[in-house]
């Protein structure tokens, strides 16, 4: 096991689970400059390093992420556009890589997940959730409109009209409601998201790397017809064809034993 820091954001290497947390307790995890900056290059490392399978994103001192850092939304009598704008690029780039980049991502979720710490959690491809979690978007409270993805992500987890009726009364939601109406994918003791979520990791480790790859890049184009569909179908099979992996695929599958995929 290994164990190292950048900045504000944890990374525990668990045989190939990379174990990302959000690390700034005393302000409940909230996503200031430079968590986004640190969790932006631990993704990116994550994502690009053949010995990581899956990633989980958790954060410390029992509580995911509050949202965004208030100390850092500087308003003053000659507002800066750009700035909000350069605040919102490391956090869509993360975004995008945890959507689309070929390793699925667990969110871990303890205590609260609040506006853009609900977009993080929910663009993820499984969420556990402890008992007692708190969720909620209330962008619009503090005039402004949801952020990270989120308008995106949270209507394929709820669909269109609760994920209006959240997003336009920024009500909290206990963790019940949210495995309820589908924000959670599975509710465990508090105290237990973590593990839960290590767990679910072994699930994904039994399926071809590749194939989760190309399944992910498919999923995060969102709602498409039938033939784009398709279309991407005649991109991506072929190319999986040939890999090492379908071969052992379809060789453990014949002498009926687990395959030992290798992202080749």
């Amino acid at each position: 096991m290994m164990v190292s820091e950048i900045e504000a954001v944890m990374r525990e290497t668990r045989n190939d689970v990379a174990i990302l947390t959000l690390n700034d307790v005393a302000r409940l995890n909230t996503l200031s400059d430079e968590m986004r900056a640190a969790l932006l290059a631990q993704v990116e490392e994550a994502m690009a390093d053949q010995d990581i399978r899956v990633i989980v994103i958790t954060g410390a001192g029992g509580n995911f992420s509050a949202g965004g850092d208030m100390r850092q939304m500087i308003v003053s009598s000659t507002p800066d556009p750009t700035r909000t704008r350069r605040r919102l690029m490391p956090l869509h780039r993360m975004i995008e890589l945890v959507a689309s980049g070929p390793k699925p991502v667990i969110a871990a979720v303890e205590g609260a997940a609040f506006g853009a710490g609900l977009s993080l959690a929910a663009v993820c491809d499984f969420v556990v959730a402890g008992d007692g979690a708190r969720f909620g978007a209330a962008f619009g409270k503090i005039g402004l409109a949801s952020d990270c993805g989120l308008v995106w992500s949270l209507p394929q987890r709820v669909g269109r009209t609760v994920a209006r009726d959240l997003l336009f009364t920024g009500r909290p939601v206990l963790a019940e409601e949210a495995y309820r109406i589908g924000i959670v994918d599975r509710l465990v003791p508090a105290g237990t998201a973590l593990a839960t979520a290590l767990e679910k990791a072994v699930d994904y480790k039994a399926v071809a790397p590749l194939s989760i790859a190309a399944m992910k890049f498919a999923f995060a184009q969102g709602p498409s017809s039938l033939g784009e569909v398709l279309a991407l179908e005649q991109q991506q099979q072929p190319m999986l064809s040939m890999t090492a992996d379908h071969a052992e695929g379809v060789a453990a599958f014949r002498e009926k034993r687990p395959a030992r995929f290798t992202g080749f």
